[in-house]
């Protein structure tokens, strides 16, 4: 099964390579065109087995309106995960979510950050918390479908990249996760002590990997779940304002509010 996994990962990657070259032909010659993501799509085909992980794919993106290649990344992750729902949060819905579900003081922690990916870090721990699911990050593309690569019983799944570590841009868990809290409690503790001036090291893929790389948890290599930038680039990602791309965004601004 590995080996068709794989050759399904090789098969993917050649089209992606393929339609990147189409999308930023598409850019060049309609900058300004952009296509709706729904904030919510329901799923297209009924699933005929229960799994402990509810079947909802959560995404976040600073806007829903977004250009060809994101989009077609998107519709074809639908296409890979037909009995999953798929929910699309914004930033102000991101904060709606936290301020209504949450601690007054985990609220206070998500509103010193002013990075939009640190932001997106702290709530895809907090939304998996709270009602479980699969986290992707808006550039991500699966590489096999979900309902194959998560059993019935299946209560978390992480990804591990080339250099050996975990990440965060695909996360799965069932609600109340242990290992998920204790993400969350490390990204909270990271904010209020105010000493970690990296996006990475404060609030994304290095807490995920300190806190569940040791851990008894289930993991797969990413290559054969979920793959970024297969469809698409940062370029084609941020297209109004390519200095939002977090890596460039900390390098005008600090992660925290002072």
């Amino acid at each position: 099964m590995a080996l068709v996994r794989l050759a399904c990962l090789r098969t993917v990657q050649l089209l992606g390579n393929f339609l990147k070259v189409l999308f930023k032909l598409d850019f060049l010659l309609r900058p300004k065109k952009r296509y709706t993501i729904p904030a919510v799509a329901a799923p297209l085909l009924r699933p005929s087995t229960s799994k402990k992980i509810p079947r909802t794919i959560w995404i976040t993106n600073y806007t829903r309106d977004v250009t060809l290649s994101i989009y077609v990344n998107y519709l074809f992750n639908r296409m890979m995960a037909p009995t999953f729902e798929f929910r699309l949060f914004g930033d102000d819905d991101c904060e709606r979510f936290i301020k209504e579900t949450f601690s007054p003081e985990i609220h206070a922690c998500y509103s010193r950050l002013q990075i939009g990916a640190a932001m997106a870090d702290l709530w895809r721990i907090l939304v998996l918390l709270d009602r479980g699911g699969i986290y992707m990050d808006i550039d991500a593309a699966l590489s096999w479908p979900p309902e194959a690569f998560l059993s019935a019983d299946q209560t978390e799944l992480f990804v591990r990249t080339k250099d050996g570590k975990l990440t965060n841009y695909f996360l799965a868990s069932i609600p109340g996760h242990p290992i998920i809290k204790s993400i969350a409690d490390k990204i909270v503790e990271n904010i209020s002590s105010g000493t970690i001036t990296s996006v990475y090291d404060m609030t994304g893929p290095t807490v995920v990997n300190e806190v569940a790389g040791t851990a008894a948890v289930q993991i797969q290599p990413n290559e054969l779940v979920c793959r970024q930038g297969q469809f698409t680039t940062k370029s084609l990602q941020y297209p109004d304002n390519k200095k939002g791309y977090w890596v460039l965004e900390q390098e005008r601004k600090e992660v925290l509010k002072r």
